[in-house]
């Protein structure tokens, strides 16, 4: 059911939009999850630490698609608050065509992945279950950008229920499929790359299926196919590129302190590989509240109440900032627990470098949960440009880690890497917004 977000209180609204988004990206994130305890209890060290080695690559491509989805999804909120219908349609039918090139984009570049493997200097143990993985995520993902580009749409459109309940029945999919294809089927990390290729295509269908049956404003008519033209595609690609380039920017960003982490052992990378799935599940509701951001702004833009943006930005950082040290105490008191998940009993050196990144970094949430919300608002606004120079300062300071602090302070520094990114981003965006406000007060 498509909802208007352009009346009634801003926090209310953002917690009630983003709760589903919260469970929906917490069930995404499952599909990894469940690779990695799979991978790591039944193939080893080895083979976990080699699905992490493809991570920052895996998510440079990640990072371009979802950023574009979000880019495709604000045209689409804007025209939804605007009450635009033919304009609605053909801008669905604009991003299904953009989409369709983006995959076969992801297909060619898995012709890459071997040497881009050895240009990060993976340990020669985990290199070959790191390229089997890589190659065939790669390979399929055109699945991940229809999934992304569909549920996007549908969420612009203030449902955020739907894509919910695909994501869980593609995610139990994905655990079954695995167990199937590596335990099974004994195909290594191979297996688990194919699981998730599988059961992201399968979200892509049922959110095809449910547009096509209870979203008649996005259902495109054989006029809206016709009538596409590179003004439509334009204001999809000004506002899906930056985005794009910053998500794949800021993997850049991790690729250079992953490069240099390589540099430590399989060990470090083990480590960092854990906690960055424990991390990535405490910082979900942040990604959500952000994502509610940029729809509420799109759609009070499109219905011609900027007045209420400020308001919202107020109640979307206050939400934010409180869930951020909701979830630094959490990490503080569990991640133990939670890191052993992944590698057993019997690897407390694993453990202990785990924790250390984990208690750093969860410290900082609040400069996270910040960003996220000064970001996406700024998306919301149409000003994609500052979202590129915010990830353009993460690539910096990451890249700054990697090359002087690494060296002389070893392991911390890949602690310190992401907070001083965050810091790092907040230096564009703070200004970005207090000149927006300063023009619209004028």
């Amino acid at each position: 059911m498509t909802t208007s977000l352009t009346s009634g209180r801003p926090a209310r609204l953002l917690i009630a939009f983003a709760l589903p988004m919260m469970l929906g990206n917490a069930f995404q994130l499952l599909y990894s999850m469940a690779d990695m305890i799979i991978v790591g209890r039944t193939l080893g060290v080895e083979a976990l630490a080699g699905v992490g080695l493809t991570a920052p690559l895996g998510f440079l491509f990640m990072g371009l698609v979802i950023g574009l989805s979000q880019g495709f999804s604000i045209v689409c909120a804007q025209l939804y608050g605007a009450k635009d219908k033919a304009g609605l349609r053909r801008a669905f039918s604009a991003s299904l065509v953009l989409g369709a090139l983006l995959a076969v984009l992801l297909a060619f570049s898995s012709l890459m992945a071997e040497p881009a493997l050895r240009w990060t200097n993976a340990p020669a143990a985990a290199f070959g279950p790191a390229l089997d993985y890589l190659r065939i995520t790669l390979l399929s993902g055109g699945t991940l950008a229809f999934s992304n580009i569909l549920s996007s749409n549908i969420t612009a459109l203030g449902d955020s229920r739907t894509p919910l309940v695909f994501l869980i029945l593609t995610c139990l999919l994905n655990i079954a499929l695995d167990f199937l294809l590596i335990v099974g089927c004994g195909l290594g990390t191979a297996g688990a790359a194919w699981a998730t290729a599988l059961s992201m295509g399968i979200s892509a269908l049922l959110c095809l299926v449910h547009i096509w049956r209870r979203i008649p404003q996005l259902r495109p008519r054989r006029n809206d196919w016709r009538h596409l033209n590179w003004a439509i595609i334009s204001r999809h690609l000004a506002l899906g590129l930056p985005l794009g380039l910053q998500g794949a920017l800021i993997n850049v960003g991790f690729l250079a302190v992953q490069t240099a982490l390589n540099g430590l052992g399989a060990q470090a990378v083990a480590a960092c590989t854990t906690v960055a799935r424990v991390d990535a599940l405490a910082v979900i509701p942040l990604i959500s509240i952000g994502r509610a951001m940029s729809i509420y702004v799109g759609q009070n833009l499109g219905a011609g109440r900027p007045e209420r943006v400020h308001q919202g930005l107020k109640d979307g950082c206050l939400v934010a900032v409180a869930y951020a040290w909701l979830a630094a105490a959490v990490c503080v008191l569990l991640g133990g627990p939670l890191i052993r998940i992944f590698v057993g009993q019997d690897q407390e050196s694993i453990v202990t470098l785990g924790l250390r990144l984990l208690r750093i970094q969860c410290g900082l949430y609040w400069l996270l949960a910040v960003m996220f919300v000064l970001r996406n608002t700024l998306q919301g606004l149409g000003k994609g440009l500052i979202a590129t120079v915010s990830g353009l300062l993460e690539l910096a300071v990451r890249c700054a880690v990697a090359i002087f602090l690494v060296g002389p302070l070893g392991f911390d520094a890949i602690c310190l890497a992401s907070p001083l990114a965050w810091a790092g981003a907040l230096l564009a965006l703070i200004p970005a917004y207090a000149l927006w406000k300063r023009g619209l007060a004028r």
